[in-house]
């Protein structure tokens, strides 16, 4: 795989992942549909679908997820979208539960463990298309997600999912939490985005237990009052050790992609180095790059490297399915 090389005077991580977050580049009105997906409990999903330009029945989907404090109009969820469109794929923008459109839609919120959510999903859509392969996408936290479900498989097949790719996944919880703690500013960025996703979504379901955050809270705070006890965790510290993908990933069984950097700010890279990684998983670890930035030269005109990089897998494994 083609290394990173940051663009001119972007090599600090933190550079990267700043503005890797808000150089959004085009934007396009991506069109499509949304469906509502039912969940076993009653709460519900919203997908936002983008249909290809060219259509025909064997057409690729992907499924992409993203990331803590997120939703289906995240900056590297349109920009995927968009390309991959282009491509002739069908993609899914799925919120998670409580999360963007579907913030009507449900009365519980998502957490980083919420395999199952996805998993009725894929089932609703290899039943819309039966015969489209299914590539599952997902964006640091909702990484983690896919990854677990991917793990899961093992033992609860998918059969319509082909591949599975992870793009800066906390795969080791309880160790980016420690990492995170040590950039207030950052710590402060997560909550804030939380904390007004959760406010709104308190207002829309007034019969469900409300939760005044400190002034201050930090993300551990958010989890220890809000995501651990809604969840049936007993701390943040035990939902982290739960819900962490890092046991999953010797199970997976289907190709796998997993991007991250050393020099992410708070997704610890020792996990990625020490699990016991199957043939099917491929773990690559870029010098820099910082939490899902990559602003560097991607070989084909392009800055997204790493989108790319994730963009060319996906083509290869459809293609191999193919022949």
């Amino acid at each position: 795989m083609l290394s990173f090389r940051p663009l001119p005077l972007l090599g600090n991580p933190h550079v990267q992942t700043i503005l890797g977050n808000y150089l959004n580049g085009e934007r396009r009105n991506l069109g499509g549909m949304r469906r509502v997906v039912a969940l076993p409990d009653g709460d519900r999903i919203a997908l936002s679908e983008t249909p290809p330009h060219a259509r025909h029945a064997h057409q690729p989907i992907a499924l992409l997820v993203h990331g803590l404090g997120g939703c289906h109009r995240s900056a590297n969820m349109v920009r995927v979208t968009t390309r991959l469109s282009d491509l002739g794929w069908r993609v899914v923008r799925m919120d998670l539960r409580g999360a963007g459109a579907g913030v009507r839609l449900a009365r519980r919120y998502y957490n980083a463990a919420c395999s199952d959510d996805i998993r009725v999903v894929i089932e609703h859509l290899a039943a819309a298309y039966p015969e489209s392969p299914i590539a599952v996408v997902g964006f640091s936290l909702g990484g983690n997600i896919v990854l677990k479900l991917a793990g899961e498989g093992a033992d609860l097949p998918m059969p319509a999912v082909r591949a599975v790719a992870a793009l800066g996944p906390p795969i080791d919880l309880v160790r980016c939490s420690e990492l995170l703690a040590c950039y207030p500013l950052y710590d402060a960025f997560y909550v804030r985005n939380l904390t007004r996703q959760v406010a709104q979504h308190q207002e829309l379901h007034p019969d469900v237990q409300r939760i005044v955050f400190p002034r201050r809270t930090t993300l551990r705070q958010f989890d220890d009052l809000y995501t651990a006890p809604r969840w049936g965790y007993a701390s943040a510290l035990d939902y982290y050790r739960r819900a962490s993908a890092l046991p999953w990933v010797p199970r997976i069984r289907v190709p796998t992609f997993i991007l991250t950097a050393r020099d992410d700010p708070f997704v610890a890279v020792e996990p990625f180095e020490t699990v016991a990684a199957p043939p099917t998983v491929e773990i690559h670890i870029s010098e820099h790059g910082g939490h899902l930035g990559f602003l560097g030269p991607d070989g084909n005109g392009g800055i997204r490297w790493g989108e790319t990089r994730l963009i060319q897998w996906l083509e290869r494994q459809m293609a191999q399915r193919v022949c």
